[in-house]
């Protein structure tokens, strides 16, 4: 990738790459959905809990996505200086706003605001929006008006902004509690955040969901010699023809599955395909189940043998009736929490944004007759609002479309820093309240274990026959590396490969079943590859930093997830 000097510069402040999520340029119409839902959702997350922080910025820089924590501020400070300690401790118990946001911390963290919100997820959240999915799906978009088709990209983006704010109030609802469980076990039993971990892996059910849905879809195309024999002869495009042509409840069985899995973005985008729309892709998983059944069950066995022996484990280091109680009310508070942050992301991230789509492909359709644009993948250089105002207006949007197409080359074949900027000095937590202090250090340690900058941006020298990383999964698994850069490429996937990718969104999950190991290029041991790797039972390294350069296609590596190495044979 060649080096250019950056057409803008960045704004003031310490901005980090943010690759974990967007490790590619965004569309702008992808831009004006995820960057404005997270702009609009996190500054509500955060004052919700009261935090001394208004938010974690997103914004591009130079066409990649970059964050910045926006300190809690009254007034126009800069420089980045913190005042004296004796001044700051004055300021913070005297100064009327930072009153009111230590007033709201102290409340939320008392009356347990974390849990209150897992709560509403289960009994009104989650509900709530599988309805108004329902609704919205349910729309023929073809039967609409022009303008009604605008009121529904409307109504689409509206709803991804309020799922938005579900999403980021949950982060707190099932980041503090997994925090507490990890920093009890580090304290009393000398535990890594992976010891703790083994305490909730495979409680994840919306990660292992599909591939089950699908292993039992293939079991029942099993029961039918001829079936099965037509299933496996037949083009993997051509396979949800051949069900079809089955007069049994297979096909039915197949339309429910794609249903339910199929509306989904396959990353924080929605230029890319869903997985309802790559025919291909699910009749190949499909096939690779009835030639290589997944073992997913039983691992899910032993991933509860393990917990179980973990907890074991636990208490029987813990000295005295009174710790072990505290470690079981924390232990049942994290199992939870943990499942909520794979669950939660596709009711309120990846079918939102793949119900903006669907809505975005049918203007696309008509923009083009209108000769407003001029094929359908214009639709995604346009922000949202343009969408809407081309289908009321008509107007010609080709110099424009133009213009950022270009903008979108440049941005892919610049090579983007690490950060931007002078890291400010961390802020001394011992001057806060027992409450704030807490929140404070829990909001680090989830942006840590989620995110891990610091490893994620290191980079191994070319040649280098190791490539490290933080052990996610445990195992160590030798096959051979297949470099999956995007959605596009999901068709080099053999059963049995090394996946090595920048990142995975949860609704990658479906790969998981044929995969042997992977390795990512960003996120922590909390990230959802990481998550679902455990799912799945498959060693994992996670922020390699460089590692799909590193990593050549057909080359065999062992993955080590337990040292967090992997090595090039």
């Amino acid at each position: 990738m060649t080096t250019q000097t950056p057409p803008v510069e960045p704004p003031p402040g310490f901005w980090q790459r943010e690759a974990s999520h967007n490790p590619r340029p965004l569309t702008p119409l992808g831009s004006s959905l995820f960057i404005e839902a997270t702009g609009r959702s996190l500054p509500k997350a955060f004052a919700e809990f009261g935090l001394l922080a208004e938010t974690l910025e997103f914004r591009e820089i130079n066409g990649y996505v970059y964050t910045a924590i926006k300190p809690f501020r009254v007034g126009d400070r800069g420089g980045g200086r913190l005042p004296p300690r004796w001044l700051l401790w004055l300021v913070l118990r005297l100064h009327p706003a930072f009153r009111r946001r230590i007033a709201d911390n102290k409340r939320a963290m008392r009356d347990r605001l974390d849990l209150k919100l897992l709560d509403r997820w289960d009994n009104e959240w989650r509900p709530s929006i599988i309805a108004e999915i329902a609704r919205l799906r349910a729309v023929d978009l073809p039967a609409l008006s022009d303008d009604a088709l605008a009121q529904q990209v409307e109504d689409v983006r509206r709803f991804l902004f309020r799922s938005s704010d579900v999403h980021f109030s949950l982060t707190g609802g099932n980041g503090f509690p997994i925090a507490r469980l990890a920093w009890f076990c580090r304290d009393r039993l000398g535990h890594g955040t992976m010891d703790t971990l083994k305490l909730m892996s495979g409680l994840s059910g919306a990660s292992s969901e599909p591939a089950l849905r699908l292993a039992a879809l293939a079991t029942t195309i099993k029961s039918d010699a001829a079936l099965t024999q037509a299933v496996q002869a037949a083009p993997a495009g051509d396979v949800h023809a051949v069900l079809r042509a089955h007069p049994g409840p297979v096909a039915s069985q197949f339309d429910a599955y794609v249903y339910d899995y199929g509306l989904r973005a396959l990353r924080y985008e929605v230029v890319e395909p869903t997985l309802a729309e790559q025919p291909e892709l699910l009749g190949r998983l499909l096939q690779d189940q009835l030639a290589r059944p997944n073992d997913l069950r039983i691992e899910q066995d032993q991933l509860a043998r393990e917990r179980a022996d973990a907890k074991a484990d636990a208490l029987g280091g813990l000295p005295d009736e009174a710790l072990r109680s505290r470690f079981l009310t924390l232990l049942g508070e994290a199992e939870r929490a943990y499942p909520v942050r794979e669950d939660n992301e596709f009711y309120t991230v990846s079918v939102p944004l793949a119900l903006c789509r669907l809505a975005a492909q049918e203007a696309a359709r008509r923009l083009v007759a209108a000769d407003a644009i001029a094929v359908p993948d214009d639709v995604f250089y346009l922000r949202c609002d343009e969408v809407i105002d081309a289908l009321h207006t008509h107007r010609e949007y080709a110099e424009l479309v133009a213009e950022r197409r270009a903008a979108m080359r440049a941005a892919e074949a610049f090579d983007p820093p690490p950060s931007y900027g002078v890291e400010p000095p961390s802020p001394p937590l011992d001057l806060l309240p027992a409450e704030m202090r807490e929140s404070m250090e829990a909001m680090i340690w989830m942006q840590e274990t989620i995110f891990d900058n610091e490893q994620s941006q290191t980079r191994a020298e070319a040649g280098a026959t190791e490539v490290r990383g933080r052990g996610a999964a445990r195992g160590t698994y030798t096959g051979t590396a297949r470099v999956i850069m995007g959605e596009h490429q999901f068709d080099k996937l053999q059963p049995g490969d090394v996946m090595v990718c920048p990142i995975t969104s949860p609704v990658w999950s479906i790969l998981f079943a044929n995969v042997g190991a992977l390795v990512t290029d960003t996120g922590g041991i909390l990230s959802h590859p990481a998550i679902i790797a455990r799912e799945y039972g498959i060693p994992a390294v996670v922020a390699t930093g460089n590692g799909t350069t590193l990593i050549r296609d057909g080359q065999q590596v062992e993955v080590d997830g337990d040292a967090g190495v992997v090595r090039i044979c």
